[in-house]
């Protein structure tokens, strides 16, 4: 039998290439009905608004590195953090970036979907931060 972290691992490993293909029937079928993504400036797009994008041209990923990746199981459902490196054009628009990504998985029967992908910006502390004091 496998193990949660594995089926989750190709799971992802196949989303990041159904990406880059712009496989919309792929990346479909491995989303649940309701799939949210959130993206690095805080846009929300259902399912159909995340796939028209492939489906249109607006979105060619180019590239798609998913990696440090680190898989919670919760019995019928499981969380991944890990970093998404991508490389790529929405509406010609060079779209090139390091985020920190969280992919919530449902168990659907005997497999795993994507229920909902959050992208981050990876930064330093942001400038309101307090700077630590020597010897804390």
């Amino acid at each position: 039998m496998r193990s949660t972290e594995s089926e989750i691992r190709d799971l992802g490993a196949r989303w990041a290439d159904a990406e880059v293909r712009g496989d919309t029937e792929a990346l479909d079928a491995m989303t649940t009905a309701d799939f949210t993504l959130v993206g690095p400036l805080g846009f929300v797009l259902g399912k159909p608004q995340w796939l028209r994008r492939y489906r249109g041209g607006d979105l060619v990923t180019e590239k798609l590195d998913w990696t440090e990746v680190d898989v919670r199981d919760h019995g019928t459902a499981a969380v991944s953090v890990g970093v998404h490196a991508q490389e790529g054009t929405h509406q010609g628009n060079r779209v090139d970036g390091r985020f920190r990504v969280t992919h919530v998985f449902v168990r659907d029967d005997d497999r795993w979907l994507i229920a909902g992908i959050h992208l981050s910006p990876i930064g330093g502390p942001p400038p309101f931060a307090r700077p630590e004091a020597p010897g804390r």
